[in-house]
């Protein structure tokens, strides 16, 4: 696996499908807050917003996957893991520590206190600057970590079981918090937010990672059975929608009637399609880059190349958007809410694809992984 590895367009692809997910999330969630249960529309908005969950799931399958790529074939020596902490400093966590400091003085009004400086340093080390940013502190206890499963991926047994190592590792960390972690009081409070720990997503990042290692073999056993292709693309597709549908149902009933599904019956659907969503989304990506030349492909590949810095700017977006007063419960609010929907995607995007097209200096914004390449660009 040390030969030269090729480019992979429809990671840019899957990029955007994920962060036009991102946006929805975060532009629907305060007209869930405004709009009353009993409205003929608030199923919908239920479903905008929690079909969108797999954003996040998503953006791990990626990370992982490249990062596989690019990574699992050379040797791993004092170099190669030098360079790629290096990397990952300047094109994830500079980054991320500037936005960090960008929205804390945001939130203080950019008038910050006598003792901001403790308070910037705690959040930025728990990646709670701001909402979105708890995403860049997963992901960066995953880039401490790759070096090490490298390591262990030198195992043939590991390399081909590392996709239900992962589950296992996952789920049982879910029932030692449950059953142990939850009832800890004094330990660090990031413990107990386990949304914010890298564990909680093992299992998306370790079948990607076993996807990017058979990656090449896959494609040719798929490409000499059409047939069974179409049919594994089918069930993946249908697994996606039905468990995606089923999550989205299981929260309508607990917003709406209150009658909230077991703890452990939520958490296993929520898995269950996160780790479809990521392997349909991968597929779908495919399927589109078919049309290379099409609008729509061009369009999503714009997106996905420049989505690091969507991520970063849209909510600084709705921030501003928001100062401007929800209109009552007429066809004016849902005007209201597509309008932030658009206004984030095309504001932040628009500011994204300007720096990174007219300034060299936005790879200290944005990351050199932003910018397309001819060889698989590295995962942020």
């Amino acid at each position: 696996m040390t030969q030269a590895r090729r480019y992979i367009p429809e990671i840019n692809l899957m990029r955007a499908m994920a962060i036009l997910a991102v946006i929805m999330i975060h532009s629907t969630s305060n007209a869930l807050v405004q709009l009353q249960t009993a409205s003929s529309f608030y199923g919908l908005y239920v479903f905008l917003h929690d079909f969108a969950v797999f954003a996040v799931p998503a953006f791990i399958f990626i990370s992982g996957f490249v990062l596989t790529y690019n990574y699992v074939g050379k040797p791993l020596t004092g170099g190669t893991i030098g360079t790629f902490y290096r990397k990952r400093i300047w094109n994830a966590v500079l980054p991320y520590a500037i936005f960090s400091l960008f929205y804390f003085l945001l939130k203080a009004k950019f008038a910050p206190s006598a003792d901001s400086a403790t308070k910037f340093l705690e959040q930025l080390l728990t990646g709670q600057a701001y909402g979105h940013l708890y995403f860049m502190f997963v992901i960066i206890q995953y880039y401490i970590l790759f070096p090490i499963l490298l390591l262990a991926l030198r195992s043939g047994w590991v390399r081909r079981h590392i996709w239900w190592i992962g589950i296992a590792l996952q789920w049982g960390y879910y029932y030692l918090n449950r059953e142990y972690i939850v009832h800890q009081t004094g330990w660090p409070d990031v413990l107990h937010r386990t949304g914010s720990l890298f564990i909680s997503y093992f299992g998306v990042f370790t079948v990607a990672i076993w996807i990017a290692i058979h990656y090449e073999r896959i494609l040719s056993w798929f490409a000499a059975r059409p047939a069974v292709r179409r049919l594994s693309a089918l069930l993946a597709y249908a697994l996606w929608l039905v468990s995606g549908f089923y999550y989205v149902y299981l929260r309508y009933q607990g917003l709406v009637h209150k009658d909230w599904a077991d703890g452990q019956v939520f958490t296993y659907t929520q898995f269950v399609y996160n780790l479809a969503s990521a392997v349909a989304l991968f597929l779908l990506s495919n399927v589109i880059l078919r049309r290379p030349k099409a609008l729509g492909t061009r369009l999503l590949g714009n997106i996905g190349v420049c989505s690091f810095g969507i991520y970063f700017v849209h909510p600084a977006v709705l921030y501003y958007y928001r100062d401007i007063p929800v209109p009552g419960n007429g066809m004016l609010f849902h005007v209201y809410y597509a309008c932030e929907y658009l206004a984030a995607l095309l504001v932040a995007w628009g500011i994204t694809w300007a720096i990174q097209r007219n300034f060299r200096w936005a790879w200290i914004l944005f990351g050199t992984s932003s910018v397309p390449k001819k060889k698989p660009a590295e995962s942020r």
